[in-house]
């Protein structure tokens, strides 16, 4: 396999999948990938480190939890690390613009499992300027000052993200005024109604303005406009909705309505070697915007790698089903309201209170480990995974 960049190339006589993207599907796939000794595995990424994304929404409170948050990525003991911003993908080559912007590099592969994820607004979501752990907690501790600077605060959007985030500014300072804005008639509607009527119930008990049922027009960093005119003014606006998939480095003939990348049921993008997981991708079985899904499409799409080199291409696993053992994935969520509350969901089974919380800081630090490739971390959550899926597969039922 020649790859180039800058002019130079470089042979290698070991097959090479790159892996653009290293979060939690990226991040699966690199360590499926890492004890087989075939391939050459190059991961690139536009950031130096790794972020556990479902607890970085309390970091605009206490932005000193950044350090247990975040990585540093480690190259694979059978490959390397990248740092850039992938720009496009096509005929066995990829080209990334370095981080920092000053030069554009091409390399070749044999296999892409492309796993970027989608955005949010800033600093949810890193921009490219923060590509570096300190750039990046520097942003955290700027987006801190700024919240406690504020007295009003309006959270657009009542999905998980917006829940959080006002659960997490009133849990820390409860003299704060939070509104949250949605045009839907129930906050987090993805969710059962029993975590629902908790969120409502826990955020309304302490004073947070519930705008619930009314779409907005426009907004900017200190209002928003409701369609019938109304306008409404705050210190500080966040913008909670409208996650976009991060897929520009795709031809948009292998984008969906949501511009994420259409793959078959082995995750692989028609008539190429190229597979897709996590939230970039758009399955056709399912496709719920959730970590552990996420994962578990990493290690497919990664399994289906190897597949292709020992036993070809027609023994790919398919997923969920030959994952899980069912069309349907388990539905794995907890929902933070605030340090010490919460809603913890297992398919049908539904835990509120304290406990959840506990529970979710136990997901965090093992997880954080997982990612970080540490021994305890792979064990615990092989454990879990594997639990999780006969739970779901013999007993606890995902709902239909």
């Amino acid at each position: 396999m020649v790859k180039e960049g800058n002019g130079t190339s470089q042979t290698s006589s070991k097959k090479s999948v790159v892996i653009v993207g290293g979060s939690f599907s990226g991040l699966a796939a690199l360590h499926e990938l890492e004890s087989y000794g075939q391939f050459e595995v190059i991961l690139i990424d536009q950031r130096e480190y790794f972020e556990y994304t479902p607890g970085v929404l309390r970091l605009f409170c206490d932005p000193r939890l950044f350090e247990k948050m975040a990585r540093s990525l480690k190259p694979p003991t059978n490959g390397r690390v990248l740092h850039g911003k992938v720009i496009d993908i096509k005929n066995n080559k990829i080209s990334y613009v370095s981080a920092g912007g000053e030069s554009t590099h091409t390399i070749g592969f044999d296999y892409v499992i492309t796993a970027t994820g989608s955005t949010y607004a800033h600093p949810i979501t890193a921009s490219l300027e923060e590509s570096t752990l300190g750039d990046r907690q520097k942003s955290w501790i700027n987006a801190h000052k700024e919240l406690q600077s504020s007295k009003r605060i309006i959270v657009l959007g009542g999905g998980a993200v917006g829940v959080e985030l006002a659960a997490e500014i009133v849990d820390y300072f409860p003299e704060k005024r939070v509104t949250i804005v949605d045009a839907n008639s129930t906050l987090v509607p993805l969710f059962s109604k029993t975590t629902q009527d908790y969120a409502h119930n826990w955020l309304s008990q302490r004073s947070v303005d519930l705008c619930l049922g009314r779409a907005i027009k426009t907004w900017d960093e200190k209002s928003c406009e409701f369609i019938d005119g109304t306008i409404l003014h705050a210190d500080l606006v966040y913008l909670c909705f409208g996650g976009k998939a991060n897929s520009s480095y795709m031809s948009s003939d292998k984008h969906d309505r949501q511009k994420r990348i259409v793959v078959n049921e082995e995750l692989q993008v028609k008539g190429t070697n190229i597979f897709a997981c996590g939230d970039v991708s758009s399955p056709p079985t399912e496709g719920r915007s959730q970590a552990f899904h996420a994962e578990v499409q990493g290690i497919v799409a990664a399994r289906n790698v190897i597949r292709r080199e020992t036993t070809g291409a027609k023994d790919m696993l398919k997923y969920p089903a030959d994952i899980c053992g069912s069309q349907l994935m388990p539905l794995v969520y907890v929902l933070s309201l605030g340090r010490y509350d919460g809603v913890l969901c297992f398919n049908q089974l539904i835990l509120t209170g304290p406990l959840s919380a506990v529970f979710k800081w136990i997901l965090e630090y093992t997880k954080v480990l997982h990612m970080e490739g540490k021994m305890l971390g792979k064990l615990i959550w092989n454990f879990g995974d594997s639990a999780v899926l006969f739970l779901s597969r013999n007993l606890i039922y995902p709902p239909k």
